[in-house]
């Protein structure tokens, strides 16, 4: 028997109405705090270039360092697969998703890396979620660097272990925190090689020793190190002239491999761990096929074109000195690479700043809370192998007149 409301009952607003009416209050006060975010819609991208709206604009946050997302051997090799094999992965990798493709990229990245195997999830967001969520216990104890990124964050919280935060990159707050966990199971500090939106490193070889001293394990998100940084394109590890061995290592192949995914490399018990105990990697589909294809073909382009990583960083020391005369640079030695923040305070302040360069031709959206402390909203500037010297001077320009 249906049961019909009384004129009373009609009038009342549903859970949907109710739910749809806080959520607008919500958004508004957004607005109120120039925090609300809208997304841009990009028309047409030619290199360091994008067309929005009918504007073209030179684009300062990309997240592509080494402008491998456009290149013709990534583009083939992602059509070649998908005329072949289609698009999607079609299951998870433990059912019918494992094709010849994810093998030979998980091959690549161990070769690349130099350990024995490498396990590959459709983001990074996802190999960090997986890989703590399978290693970390309710015995355990975990320390995280206060500025890691939001992945990482939402990793370690899910996990039933305890969680200590240290002050960024401080290694004496460190070992204090874990003097104070002796009775802890496993004891993992967690940090990332190049923090994304600070721009300096992690102290990876003061973490390491402290680690071994402390008998604790490292974990290290290297999104945006692998590939652009050391010598060879061996990331923070290299860099620091570290062995992998020394830590976990998690990097992402939708930055300076100009692809989509992530990944963790190291010895095969862990890689055969996680293939049995990381739940975003067993309930999930698998990476796409022609994305895995690209991602092949981008570890034999950056070994074949090492000019590309050379242009990085001679670009973004240049962009480093023409900043140097308008004070907005952070002090610490660290932050010497290709993120550089200019950090400006309020969020206002910021929203102005990003548009006043959209105005003069420059793409560089402001970062605000919750990406960023409060108080720190800032323009992240991503330098990338395809800017030019008459384009960091074209930003350099446009700053100076934007920040004044």
């Amino acid at each position: 028997m249906t049961r019909v409301a009384g004129p009373a009952t009609a009038l009342l607003p549903s859970a949907q109405d109710r739910l749809l009416s806080d959520l607008s209050e919500e958004l508004r006060a957004l607005d109120e705090a120039a925090l609300r975010r809208r997304l841009t819609v990009v028309d047409r991208i030619d290199g360091p270039w994008v067309e929005i709206g009918g504007r073209r604009l030179l684009t300062w946050c990309s997240n592509d360092y080494l402008g491998l997302a456009s290149h013709p051997a990534l583009a083939e090799a992602a059509a070649a697969a998908a005329r072949e094999w289609g698009v999607g992965a079609r299951a998870s990798r433990l059912l019918a998703g494992s094709t010849r493709w994810h093998a030979r990229l998980e091959e690549a990245l161990a070769a690349w890396f130099g350990t024995a195997g490498a396990i590959v999830y459709p983001s990074g967001y996802l190999a960090n979620l997986g890989t703590l969520g399978a290693l970390l216990s309710s015995r355990d104890a975990v320390f995280l660097d206060r500025l890691a990124h939001a992945s990482l964050v939402d990793a370690v919280r899910r996990t039933p272990a305890t969680l200590r935060v240290f002050r960024h990159n401080d290694c004496s707050h460190l070992a204090s925190l874990l003097s104070r966990a002796t009775g802890a199971g496993r004891r993992l500090v967690v940090t990332e090689g190049v923090f994304s939106m600070e721009g300096d490193a992690c102290p990876l070889a003061d973490l390491a020793e402290l680690a071994d001293a402390s008998d604790a394990l490292l974990y290290v998100d290297d999104a945006h190190g692998a590939f652009a940084t050391g010598a060879t394109g061996r990331g923070a590890p290299e860099a620091a002239g570290l062995p992998q061995g020394r830590f976990l290592y998690m990097a992402t192949l939708g930055k300076a491999a100009g692809c989509q995914g992530g990944f963790v490399v190291g010895p095969e018990p862990l890689i055969d761990y996680l293939h049995n105990r990381a739940r975003t990697f067993l309930y999930t589909t698998a990476l796409a096929v022609p994305v895995a294809a690209a991602a092949v073909a981008a570890l034999r382009v950056l070994a074949e074109e090492p000019a590309r990583r050379e242009a990085l960083h001679r670009q973004a020391k240049r962009l480093r000195e023409r900043l140097a005369s308008l004070r907005v640079l952070p002090p610490d030695e660290r932050a010497a690479g290709h993120i550089v923040p200019l950090i400006l305070g309020s969020s206002a302040r910021a929203v102005e700043a990003a548009r006043r360069l959209w105005d003069r031709g420059c793409w560089a959206p402001a970062i605000r809370p919750p990406t960023v402390p409060e108080g720190a909203a800032r323009l992240r500037l991503s330098v990338t192998a395809l800017h030019t010297d008459a384009h960091i001077d074209m930003l350099v320009d446009a700053l100076r007149e934007a920040l004044a």
